[in-house]
C-alpha cells in the first residue's frame, strides 16, 4: 500500500463476529475515532476491512435459545444478568445498545461473515460495507432479529444498499463457508483468541472494545507522518 506525508494511508482489519457483545461496543468506539480522525487528520485515507471471527465455531445453522446458551455459557440467570447490566453500563455513550430481552436466538453467523466476505471481494464501497456491518450489530443487539436467517440478512444489506437479486438463495447455500473457516483460523493461529481486535497496518494489535481515544491515538501513531 502505497502512502505519502500529502496523503497518508492507515489501514485497519477489525476482527470480530457478530453475536460478541463487546464487539459492538468496540465497532461503535471505533466509528467515533475515525470520525475524530477525520477532523484531525482530514488528509488520511483510512482503509478497514472486516475479518471473520466465530465464538462459536461450531454452532448448528438453527443457533441456539438464547437465555438458555447463555446460561450454559455462564453458570446461572444471575451471572448472566450480571454480565449483561456490566456491558450495558460500559456501553454509555459509546453508541451501541443492547436490549437483551429482545434476543430469542443465539445464530449462527457463518452466514453474516459470508455475506460480508462476498461484499469486499467483490469491491463493494467500504462505507457500505462499514454501514452494513453496523447494521447487523444493531439488528441482533437492539431489536433482536435473527442474523442466522438468510432473509433477514438479504433485508439489512438492501437497506445498506447492497441487496442482490439472487442473495437470499446465495446466503442458503455454502459459498464461501470454507473461506470464512480459514481465515477464522488463521487469525486464531496469530493468537487471536478474543475479539474485538484490531490491526494496524498489518503491524500493531489492539485487544478488546479499546475507548475511541485510545483508538484515536493508536490511529495518529501509526499514520505515516503522524
Amino acid at each position: 500500500m502505497n502512502a505519502s506525508v500529502d496523503t497518508p494511508v492507515l489501514s485497519i482489519d477489525v476482527v470480530a463476529d457478530f453475536v460478541c457483545v463487546w464487539c459492538h461496543v468496540g465497532t461503535a468506539r471505533l466509528d467515533t475515532a475515525l470520525a475524530a480522525l477525520a477532523e484531525q487528520r482530514p488528509n488520511a485515507q483510512v482503509v478497514v476491512r472486516h475479518r471473520p471471527f466465530m465464538l462459536d465455531p461450531d454452532m448448528p445453522a438453527e443457533g441456539h435459545a438464547y437465555p438458555e446458551h447463555l446460561v450454559r455459557k455462564f453458570g446461572s440467570m444471575d451471572a448472566v444478568k450480571g454480565l449483561q447490566a456490566q456491558v450495558s453500563a460500559a456501553a454509555e455513550g459509546s453508541g451501541a445498545h443492547f436490549n437483551f430481552a429482545a434476543i430469542s436466538r443465539r445464530p449462527s453467523t457463518v452466514k453474516a461473515h459470508r455475506l460480508i466476505l462476498r461484499l469486499q471481494n467483490a469491491g463493494a464501497e467500504a462505507g457500505r460495507v462499514d454501514a452494513l456491518v453496523a447494521a447487523i450489530f444493531r439488528a441482533y443487539f437492539e431489536q433482536g432479529q435473527d442474523i442466522g436467517r438468510s432473509e433477514v440478512l438479504a433485508a439489512l444489506a438492501a437497506d445498506a444498499g447492497l441487496g442482490a437479486p439472487d442473495l437470499v438463495a446465495w446466503l442458503d447455500g455454502d459459498e464461501l463457508a470454507d473461506e470464512v473457516q480459514r481465515r477464522h483460523h488463521a487469525i486464531s493461529a496469530r493468537g487471536v483468541n478474543g475479539v474485538p481486535f484490531f490491526i494496524l497496518n498489518d503491524s500493531v494489535g489492539l485487544s478488546g472494545a479499546q475507548p475511541a481515544e485510545m483508538l484515536l491515538r493508536a490511529m495518529l501513531d501509526n499514520l505515516p507522518g503522524g
